[in-house]
C-alpha cells in the first residue's frame, strides 16, 4: 500500500507540473531629439488638407552642436512597423509607400546653414493633387548633415526627423475591428491565456485592425470586474499626441492590471469609438487566477482520495490473507 500510495504521490507532482506547463501562462509584444547635434520639432503634425490645395507645415530646426553646419531635408514616406506604432521609414530615395503615400506630395526643401546653437524655422509645402483620393496620406522629414551624395545613403540613426499625417477629405472609409482582446503575461505577451498561476504582470492586451483608408485613433474604456463588481477601471490611448491605427496595419494597447488578487475568476470587458461618427466596438474575456501551491495541492489530495478508496481495500485484503496464511502455519 505505501508503495502504491509513493507512486501515486509522485505521480501527482509530475502532473502537477506538465499542468503548470499547459496552464502556460503565455509569455512571449521619432528619433532621438539630439542626434547628431540636431533637434527638431515638433515630433509628428496631423493636418486635413483638401484635394487641389496646399498647406505649409512648419518645422522648427536646431544646431545644439558647437559649430557651424550646414544641413539637409530628407523626404521619405513610412508605413507601420511593428503593433506598438512604431513607423517604418522607407529609406530607399528611389521607393514610396505601396499605398498612401505623401513622399510624392512635399516639395523639395533646399540645404541651409546654422551657427552653432542657432536655431531656424523651415517651411515643409505639401500640395494635394485635385485627383487625390480621400483617405490618409504619411510621410517623414529628415534632417541630416549636408553630404555629397545627396542623402540617398544618409540611414535614420544619422538623422532627425519629424512625421507628418496627412487626411483628405473625400470618400473616407472608417472601418477598424478588434482582431483580439485577452489578457497576457508581460507586456510583450505573444498570446493571451484563461489562467495564470500569480497575479504578477498581467495585462489587457487590445488589437485594433484597420480595413479602411484613414488614421483612425481609438478611445474608451477597459473594465475589470469579479463577482460583477468593478475592480479597476482604465482609458486606453490616452495620451497627448494620441495613438493612430495607420490603414492596412493593427496596434496593440496594453492595459496593465493591478487589482487582481491572488486567487479568482475575473472578467475583463472594453467598449471602445473610433471614427468621426463615433462608430464603436465591445469586446470580452474571462480568466482565472489560481496559485501554484494550490494546485498542486488539490491534486495531491485528488490522488490520495483516490489511493483510498482504490489502494486501502486492496491493502486490507492484502493483510488479511497474510494474516490467514500465518495462523494456518501453526
Amino acid at each position: 500500500m505505501k508503495k502504491s500510495i509513493r507512486i501515486m504521490a509522485m505521480s501527482a507532482v509530475m502532473l502537477a507540473a506538465v499542468i503548470v506547463g499547459v496552464l502556460g501562462i503565455s509569455k512571449a509584444y521619432a528619433a532621438d531629439a539630439n542626434g547628431n547635434g540636431i533637434k527638431v520639432s515638433p515630433v509628428r503634425t496631423d493636418v486635413t488638407i483638401n484635394p487641389g490645395e496646399s498647406k505649409t507645415v512648419t518645422m522648427t530646426v536646431q544646431n545644439v552642436t558647437g559649430s557651424e553646419a550646414t544641413f539637409q531635408a530628407i523626404i521619405n514616406d513610412f508605413v507601420a512597423n511593428t503593433e506598438n506604432g512604431e513607423p517604418a521609414l522607407i529609406l530607399d530615395s528611389s521607393k514610396y509607400a505601396p499605398s498612401h503615400s505623401l513622399k510624392r506630395y512635399i516639395s523639395t526643401i533646399q540645404n541651409f546653414s546654422l551657427k552653432a546653437g542657432e536655431s531656424k524655422n523651415i517651411n515643409v509645402v505639401v500640395s494635394i493633387p485635385s485627383s487625390a483620393a480621400g483617405g490618409g496620406y504619411y510621410g517623414a522629414v529628415r534632417f541630416a548633415p549636408a553630404s555629397s551624395d545627396g542623402g540617398k545613403n544618409v540611414t535614420l540613426s544619422a538623422s532627425v526627423g519629424s512625421i507628418i499625417l496627412v487626411r483628405v477629405p473625400g470618400d473616407i472609409k472608417d472601418d477598424m475591428t478588434i482582431s483580439s482582446f485577452d489578457v497576457r503575461r508581460g507586456a510583450d505577451g505573444v498570446a493571451g491565456s484563461s489562467f495564470f498561476v500569480t497575479n504578477k504582470d498581467l495585462y489587457a492586451t487590445i488589437r485594433f485592425r484597420n480595413n479602411g483608408n484613414v488614421h483612425e485613433q481609438p478611445f474608451g474604456k477597459v473594465q475589470l470586474l469579479k463577482g460583477g463588481k468593478i475592480q479597476q477601471e482604465t482609458e486606453i490611448n490616452n495620451v497627448t499626441p494620441k495613438g493612430n491605427v495607420l490603414p492596412d496595419s493593427t496596434r496593440r494597447f496594453n492595459i496593465k492590471l493591478d487589482k487582481v488578487s491572488a486567487f479568482g475568476k475575473y472578467t475583463v470587458q472594453g467598449n471602445f469609438g473610433y471614427g468621426t461618427s463615433g462608430q464603436l466596438l465591445t469586446a470580452s474575456t474571462t480568466f482565472w487566477v489560481i496559485p501554484l501551491a494550490l494546485i498542486v495541492a488539490v491534486i495531491v489530495g485528488i490522488i490520495i482520495v483516490l489511493a483510498l478508496i482504490f489502494g486501502l481495500p486492496r491493502a486490507i485484503k492484502a493483510y488479511n490473507r497474510n494474516v490467514l496464511r500465518k495462523a494456518g502455519r501453526r
